[in-house]
């Protein structure tokens, strides 16, 4: 089993959540986030879950929202090393490019971890929810605190990649964030807006995958 090591920005947390009280509250904590929502989802009934009280949960997270961004982190922490670790033998930058397209649509083996946690849950609920993380009024003062700089970190390592197959693209950064946010958005519609795409007649990650790489490929080639 694959597990890398992944340590999200220790402010999100109140107190160490790799005691088994923290380990309990995040590992049962994307569980039901999934299967309720975040509007739905609240500390009173994640406390029900693990059989604990409120106050215990709050102890270690200000607000649901931090906990959504903890999770937020972890999914593109552990994404932007297995880009790296996966990319690290290839030379060819297209061929990295590829890879990481991939990697993007969820195409990675099942024996990866991500901490604790299944990278496949992780994804489901960025997909789903993760966008909560960020599209609320304290966006700003949140940015200041770099809640975002792993996602941020992954685009950028993306924008590398795809500097390097067209070096005078001027738009690298635009083009990998755009990217990033297609093979989750349109995961998205898939599911639940399948008018959105004609990939939702599947709703194949490796017929995303194609989608996007074709893209890549007219856009770096023809510049």
């Amino acid at each position: 089993m694959v597990r890398y090591l992944i340590e999200p920005d220790p402010g999100l947390a109140l107190r160490d959540v790799n005691s088994p009280t923290g380990s309990r509250i995040l590992r049962e904590g994307i569980h039901l986030m999934d299967e309720l929502g975040l509007e739905a989802f609240t500390f009173k009934k994640l406390a029900e879950r693990i059989g604990s009280t409120e106050v215990t949960v709050y102890n270690y997270f200000a607000n649901k929202q931090r906990l959504l961004q903890y999770y937020y982190q972890v999914y593109w922490l552990w994404l932007a090393v297995h880009c790296e670790q996966e990319g690290r033998l290839l030379k060819d930058p297209y061929e990295r490019l590829c890879g990481d397209i991939r990697a993007l649509c969820g195409i990675w083996s099942t024996d990866h971890r991500a901490g604790q946690f299944d990278p496949q849950l992780l994804r489901k609920l960025v997909v789903n929810e993760g966008a909560k993380s960020f599209l609320h009024k304290n966006v700003d003062s949140d940015n200041e605190l770099k809640l975002f700089k792993p996602y941020k970190d992954l685009c950028a390592h993306i924008a590398a990649e795809v500097k390097a197959c067209a070096p005078r693209l001027r738009t690298a950064r635009s083009f990998a964030t755009t990217l990033v946010e297609m093979s989750h958005s349109l995961e998205f519609a898939m599911e639940h807006l399948p008018a959105l795409t004609e990939l939702s007649a599947k709703h194949d990650r490796k017929q995303l995958a194609a989608y996007l790489i074709d893209l890549t490929d007219r856009f770096v080639h023809e510049r």
